[in-house]
């Protein structure tokens, strides 16, 4: 199989990035996403991801990861079940990125 018949495919993109991760000794710049995330923690995690890298401080997670919006249209059961899901996951999230070197 020829390697030009496939120039723009996933897998030959994600090579290209690690190679050029390798030659440049530039791990930070990785975008992987953790294997054992749900969606909800996926959308967490590039949050505070953009946070870290901007240098803001993250004092209060409900409010700066959750969707007011969302929030706004639930009754007192739903909000009280959306805030416990929303601290969990912060949780998971927040391990996961303090384990990350850099």
């Amino acid at each position: 199989m020829s390697n030009v018949k496939h120039p723009k495919c996933a897998i030959r993109t994600k090579a290209n990035e690690a190679k050029a991760r390798l030659v440049k000794n530039n791990y930070a710049e990785q975008n992987a996403i953790p294997k054992n995330i749900t969606a909800e923690q996926q959308v967490i995690y590039f949050k505070m991801k953009k946070m870290k890298n901007e240098g803001i401080a993250l004092t209060n997670p409900v409010v700066q990861l959750g969707d007011a919006k969302t929030l706004a249209t639930l009754s007192h059961e739903e909000k009280q079940r959306y805030i416990i899901n929303l601290c969990a996951d912060y949780i998971k999230v927040k391990s996961i990125i303090d384990g990350e070197v850099g």
